[in-house]
């Protein structure tokens, strides 16, 4: 059995942690997360992670930093084998690097050295990539550097958004994961070295990204929507107002007439012009109300037809 120092905190780490939980082959020693903070409604609550270790009875532990001695101590007090990092946050630094060398695995939502950093599957979906993968490979001193241990490409389907892409790759991490442990000597001999001359890195993830530009062509909006669905979702000007929009479609029936409304009515839904055709909402949100389908908002409310949308 393999002792095993999990760190993580959101929503997407989970599945990992609870495969490790489950499996008889490992004992998930200690789960490490950040420490609670203000999150949806300003309550303070414990990441996803940190909850879902106290909902188990798994030992958690919210560290100031990792990079401690006295946190080295307890992971050697714990006769840890192998630490799983997945969206943990903090650095990984050298005390830890040295005592556990080569054993500090990562899991990495991209096809590495493509998009390292904070935002992998946001950027995925922004620039319509066709495939992706679940990465484990080794931590080291650099962002998303090390050398590579397991690597399975999987499609993005076009109807995929943020959700359903980090469920697929949430799944696919956590099997990828429990193989690279299982079988880990062998994929370490085989390790493979990262070309740092192909690597791009994402950046985080700003709610001034999910401003629509309609002089941009249909599929580069229809990909910041599906995109940002989680945060901050993408969103347009209408008379002052920020409406988010949820799901939309493409149409290659009107020519580029950006940011022009065609069409606003509970048959059609709302249609606005790109540079190269039209984008069909048909899910949006107005600031103080709930995100309804557009055929049922247009039903109970007026929106312009024939008009430019604002800048």
């Amino acid at each position: 059995m393999l002792n095993i120092c999990f760190m993580g905190n959101p929503k997407f780490a989970v599945q990992t942690l609870d495969v490790l939980c489950k499996d008889s082959n490992f004992d998930v020693k200690l789960v490490v997360s950040s420490k609670d903070k203000k999150r949806s409604r300003n309550k303070v609550t414990p990441t996803e992670v940190k909850k879902y270790a106290m909902e188990n009875n798994v030992p958690v532990s919210t560290p100031d930093s990792v990079n401690t001695e006295e946190f080295v101590k307890e992971l050697k007090d714990l006769e840890i084998d192998f630490i799983i990092v997945v969206a943990f946050g903090q650095l990984i630094g050298n005390l830890l690097l040295e005592e556990f060398h080569d054993r500090i695995i990562n899991l990495h939502p991209s096809i590495l050295p493509k998009y390292r950093g904070a935002a992998p599957m946001q950027f995925t979906l922004l620039n319509g990539d066709k495939e992706t993968a679940p990465t484990t490979m080794l931590i080291e001193k650099g962002m998303d550097s090390g050398d590579i241990l397991l690597q399975n490409v999987v499609n993005v389907d076009i109807n995929d958004d943020y959700y359903s892409l980090e469920n697929k790759m949430s799944n696919l991490g956590s099997k990828a994961i429990k193989y690279t442990l299982l079988n880990f000597d062998k994929l370490y001999v085989n390790r493979i070295k990262q070309d740092d001359s192909k690597a791009t890195f994402t950046k985080k993830i700003s709610k001034e990204m999910g401003n629509i530009n309609w002089e941009n062509d249909s599929f580069a909006i229809y990909n910041q929507i599906r995109a940002l669905i989680d945060y901050p979702k993408a969103y347009f000007h209408y008379e002052g107002k920020n409406v988010k929009v949820l799901e939309s479609e493409i149409l290659d029936s009107y020519q580029g007439n950006p940011g022009y409304v065609y069409e606003a009515d509970s048959k059609n839904n709302i249609i606005i012009g790109t540079k190269n055709g039209a984008i069909r909402i048909n899910k949006l949100q107005f600031p103080g109300k709930k995100a309804m389908d557009t055929k049922s908002f247009l039903m109970g409310n007026d929106f312009k037809k024939g008009i430019y949308l604002d800048d």
